[in-house]
């Protein structure tokens, strides 16, 4: 009963945000809806961030490598925080002066439709599968708490975010990311020295860790080496992540975010690993998927609960960002792009909302066909990181490349092409185990698809622009259609 109470006043909160936040929807344009009317504070542009890299998948997934795989599984985490900051300061701010909403809307104005399509896919590879990594989460906490079938806990799940995400658009998922930032990070960290304390302090913790576990190369160089750069590429092409940029009220205000939100990820990301660590030393039988939630177990009624709703917090941010992200991308890449180009803005938004529900069908789908909580995010990210970013970071740095629409296009489906046929037939080393939540590779497919995707890309532009004029505008001075 205290549990079902603290989740229905939880709960209420949220939604009763996003009717709030939806009032500064004052002019009701798509900016508004997607973007929070480009006039997000540094408050907000930083929990948004944040939120964004902290979510189910982080939380459950990372924990759940942490108790297989020990310290070593944080090298999966450290290429995003790396390039967040310098995201913000030079990435960004390019972005923002090319006055557009999502990162296919660039591609089509500098190459076309075809390569807006391209990489609005891909794009949605990252998002989807983010999104059906923290539906799975969400309602499998649900099934724990309350016992009830998966089905109904997904419609629970749903139905909560969707309601707020709908009504609130970017506003109300800002300001409840902001919100649920602060619980995940004071929440999360607090585990550790409880959990430390529950073992018998620190010497009787570290004299218990099991030797693998304070490898830092327990998962492999090559291994480590491809999470780093799964992470760099996966951060740059990622969409979610970019609109939170594009929200902020000023370019100063975006930076101020991004570097902020870089340095509390990069010092909260080993927290995650280390509840795993603790948890192997406290549960060394249970499936790794469950590490977070026996730990949060620990601490009483009142304890479970508040833990347990910190997954449900990370799952709920995750969901509403990339929800709306997705919709954005089907709203006005498709929507507006090819089938209602003089629709209204008023038109848009009621396109996006009514996508935020295909999309949510859509990731559940997903989330009842794969069985790994990380793969799930890193699935995608290793398709759009190993083909769209690459190019993507072409078009703002490398003017030849905005003249050059058959390797740029070609790029970005061969590598695609690689990386998932890698991730179809790869060789996976990792136990295909019960609860497992992430797979090591012989060769990550990321190693294959991204040099591949640059060497196109490299060598297609050199040879496919030799003889042609490259009096061309850089990002800075894209203007608006």
């Amino acid at each position: 009963m205290f549990e079902l109470i603290f989740i229905i006043v939880y709960f209420g909160i949220m939604m009763a945000i996003g009717p709030l936040a939806g009032r500064q929807m004052k002019k009701g344009t798509s900016s508004d809806f997607i973007l929070a009317g480009k006039k997000a504070p540094t408050l907000l542009v930083t929990g948004g961030i944040v939120a964004t890299m902290i979510n189910s998948a982080t939380l459950l997934g990372f924990t759940g490598s942490g108790f297989s795989l020990g310290i070593s599984a944080y090298f999966s985490a450290v290429g995003y925080m790396i390039i967040i900051t310098w995201m913000g300061f030079w990435f960004i701010p390019r972005i923002r002066r090319a006055n557009i909403a999502t990162i296919p809307e660039l591609f089509g104005r500098y190459l076309g439709v075809p390569h807006r399509l391209v990489s609005m896919v891909l794009v949605m590879f990252r998002d989807v599968g983010v999104t059906a990594g923290a539906i799975i989460g969400m309602a499998t906490i649900f099934q724990l708490l309350f016992d009830i079938p998966l089905d109904l806990a997904l419609v629970i799940t749903l139905g909560v975010t969707l309601f707020f995400t709908v009504t609130g658009g970017m506003w109300a998922v800002m300001v409840t990311d902001s919100i649920q930032t602060a619980l995940l990070l004071i929440g999360t960290i607090l585990l550790i020295p409880l959990g430390i304390a529950y073992i018998g302090g620190w010497e009787s913790f570290t004299s218990l860790i099991p030797s693998t576990h304070v490898n830092i190369w327990n998962a492999g160089g090559s291994q480590a080496f491809a999470w780093v750069l799964m992470g760099a590429f996966t951060a740059i092409g990622y969409q979610t992540l970019v609109q939170r940029g594009l929200s902020a009220k000023s370019e100063e205000v975006a930076k101020k975010g991004f570097l902020y939100g870089g340095i509390i990820t990069l010092v909260w990301y080993i927290v995650p690993f280390l509840i795993g660590t603790i948890a192997v030393v406290i549960f060394p039988d249970i499936s790794p998927d469950s590490a977070y939630v026996s730990m949060a177990e620990l601490f009483g009624e009142f304890g479970s609960i508040f833990f347990i709703t910190l997954v449900i917090a990370s799952c709920i941010s995750t969901l509403s960002s990339t929800i709306l992200t997705t919709s954005s991308n089907l709203s006005i890449d498709v929507y507006k792009e090819l089938i209602n180009p003089n629709a209204t803005e008023k038109q848009v938004v009621f396109v996006t909302r009514i996508s935020i529900f295909i999309v949510a069908i859509v990731g559940t789908l997903i989330a009842r066909a794969l069985p790994y909580i990380l793969e799930l995010l890193l699935i995608g990210g290793r398709i759009m990181g190993a083909s769209l970013s690459p190019v993507l970071i072409s078009l703002v740095f490398w003017k030849a490349s905005r003249r050059a629409p058959k390797s740029t296009i070609s790029a970005m489906v061969v590598g695609a092409m690689v990386t998932i046929v890698s991730l179809l037939i790869g060789q996976s080393v990792s136990p295909e185990e019960e609860g497992g939540v992430v797979m090591l590779w012989a060769i990550d497919p990321v190693l294959l698809g991204l040099p591949v995707t640059i060497g196109i890309l490299v060598i297609g532009v050199l040879f496919e622009t030799r003889n042609k004029n490259m009096n061309i505008p850089v990002a800075d001075n894209v203007k608006s259609n």
